[in-house]
């Protein structure tokens, strides 16, 4: 009987099985600690390819600045007074360029109340209404994303009046200026909000009918019951100056701004000297001749902050008696200023910030009897706050009483409260909306009702307040649609009063158009009809209506 030699199978496998064992050990170990720096350290990326999370709030808790005891109160913000050491965006820009930038001012009321509502440790609901640019095309696609101004503008409003209730709506939609904002804003903006922030410098065109547009978007947002403040926000593009020059939109804008009240800033100050002299040397803050860039939504970010920065240290000065240039609502250690008293979000009813009317009226009332002096301010605040009492083109003693506006939107984008099924059975009319919640979705003219079949017949219902009544189509290039197509429309019985719309146009995009097609229609329920024209059996292009408006 021999032994084993060492040459052997059995032991030539059982050395090859320790050399493997000794290989894949280190091997091993290094996975393993590949895997343990992969989960307990942060990715490194480029700043450029980096997804940055959107920005929450909900951790935060309420600062109520006015509910102190100390005789002396030091001022709590760095950044007051404007322009000192602590100033970070007075000192990057200037006294000039910033001063520059508020092309209108006012008396500051509306956002002096919403200011001294934040100081007294109140939640603040702040809206976004705006086109391309506040809707964020070019700077994330993203309504909230971090690198577009609004979220900019969260964040840092987070920084100075923190609190988890406080809102940030963005109804902004690409491509859609106040011709669709001044009728359908109340489908963008929630019940309730305080700021209210508007942003179409660059989406309007500079004429008559666009500033009744717009006239028509600010007057009914303030006379909303919430009476929220206004904010006009302005976008300074080379394509809007190389067509219009220096009095664009801006210029139109500022009239309404003057005579509603409305503060409006803009960041034109800061980019039209450098443009001027060289148009390359401000390419870095676009991304097209129209849309802002990542650093192009800083600027605009950095001198909406530089704004209120420099009314915050206004309502300060105020609240704490060392200045009179507003009327605070609540004051310093006083009772008004315990803004977490009365509900768990800071608020004072259900939702954030609204009150209760028993309890409103209640306050109200014992403030009256006992005569208090802050009454008498609370009533003089009241007066700033009041919309005039006519239209920009109101005239006194004119032949017809002002009818106060009511606007009545029914869009082709509501897929909310969309028109019923039943108006479009057998009327040849057919509703259109795009697959998906972004992209096209966030474009105004991509919802429409259409119809390529001459004599279909189109009947929508409608609310009028003021007696305007107009109709938002889309015109479109005569390359696309050749010779087009035309509907009339009229309203109730008045065929004899109807309009003829065409939608073929000699340029170069698509465009949302609002045609006027009758006034002076009395308050209360009426119809619309509209008829698309040609020979019955015969095809024509495409019409698209996007919807149906009254003032």
């Amino acid at each position: 009987m021999g032994s084993l030699s060492p040459s052997s199978p059995s032991s030539s496998s059982s050395s090859s099985s320790r050399r493997a064992t000794r290989i894949w050990l280190p091997v091993l170990t290094i996975l393993l600690l590949l895997t343990l720096i992969h989960f307990l350290l942060p990715p490194s990326h480029s700043t450029g390819s980096i997804h940055q999370p959107n920005y929450s709030n909900a951790d935060l808790k309420a600062k109520n600045y006015l509910n102190l005891s100390e005789p002396v109160i030091p001022n709590p913000f760095d950044f007051c007074p404007s322009y000192s050491p602590g100033d970070r965006i007075g000192a990057k820009y200037g006294a000039v360029t910033l001063s520059k930038s508020r092309m209108h001012l006012g008396s500051g009321a509306r956002i002096q109340r919403v200011l001294n509502k934040a100081l007294a440790g109140q939640s603040v609901t702040i809206s976004v209404l705006g086109g391309s640019v506040s809707a964020c095309h070019g700077a994330g696609d993203d309504p909230i994303s971090p690198t577009c101004y609004p979220s900019r503008f969260f964040q840092w409003w987070n920084t100075v009046f923190p609190h988890p209730a406080t809102e940030l709506t963005n109804g902004a939609l690409r491509r859609t200026n106040s011709g669709y904002f001044g009728y359908c804003n109340s489908h963008h903006l929630p019940d309730q909000t305080d700021l209210v922030i508007i942003e179409l410098d660059t989406e309007d065109e500079p004429n008559q009918d666009m500033m009744d547009h717009f006239e028509i978007l600010i007057r009914s947002i303030l006379i909303r019951p919430d009476k929220p403040a206004v904010l006009l926000l302005g976008h300074f593009s080379p394509q809007t100056h190389q067509t219009h020059g220096f009095a664009g939109p801006d210029h139109w804008h500022n009239i309404v701004a003057q005579f509603y009240d409305v503060p409006h800033v803009s960041v034109k100050s800061a980019l039209f000297p450098d443009y001027m002299r060289d148009p390359k040397s401000v390419q870095k803050y676009f991304v097209d001749p129209v849309l802002a860039s990542p650093a192009g939504h800083e600027l605009i970010s950095e001198i909406l902050v530089a704004y209120f920065q420099s009314q915050i240290c206004t309502a300060w000065s105020v609240a704490t008696g060392s200045s009179y240039e507003a009327v605070p609502v609540h004051t310093a250690g006083s009772e008004g200023g315990a803004g977490d008293a009365h509900g768990l979000f800071g608020g004072i009813g259900q939702r954030p910030g609204v009150p209760e009317p028993e309890k409103a009226a209640a306050a109200a009332a014992a403030m009256k009897d006992r005569g208090d002096s802050s009454s008498s301010s609370s009533s003089s605040s009241a007066q700033l706050l009041t919309v005039p009492s006519g239209r920009i083109n109101t005239r006194p003693n004119g032949n017809r009483p002002f009818e106060e506006i009511a606007p009545f939107c029914v869009s082709a984008n509501d897929l909310i409260n969309p028109l019923p099924p039943s108006l479009f059975y057998g009327s040849g009319w057919y509703a259109h909306h795009p697959s998906g919640s972004g992209g096209d979705a966030l474009i105004t003219a991509a919802h429409y009702w259409h119809s390529a079949l001459p004599t279909s017949k189109l009947r929508i219902p409608m609310q009028v307040g003021g007696g305007d009544i107009g109709v938002y189509y889309l015109r479109e290039p005569v390359g696309v649609v050749g010779e087009g197509s035309s509907v009339e429309c009229w309203v109730d019985d008045n065929y004899a009063g109807a309009k003829v719309i065409e939608n073929a146009a000699d340029i170069g995009d698509a465009i949302p158009t609002l045609n006027m097609i009758d006034h002076y229609v009395g308050r209360g329920s009426h119809f619309v009809e509209c008829q698309l024209l040609g020979e019955e059996g015969q095809s024509v292009p495409m019409f698209k209506i996007i919807g149906i408006f009254a003032t």
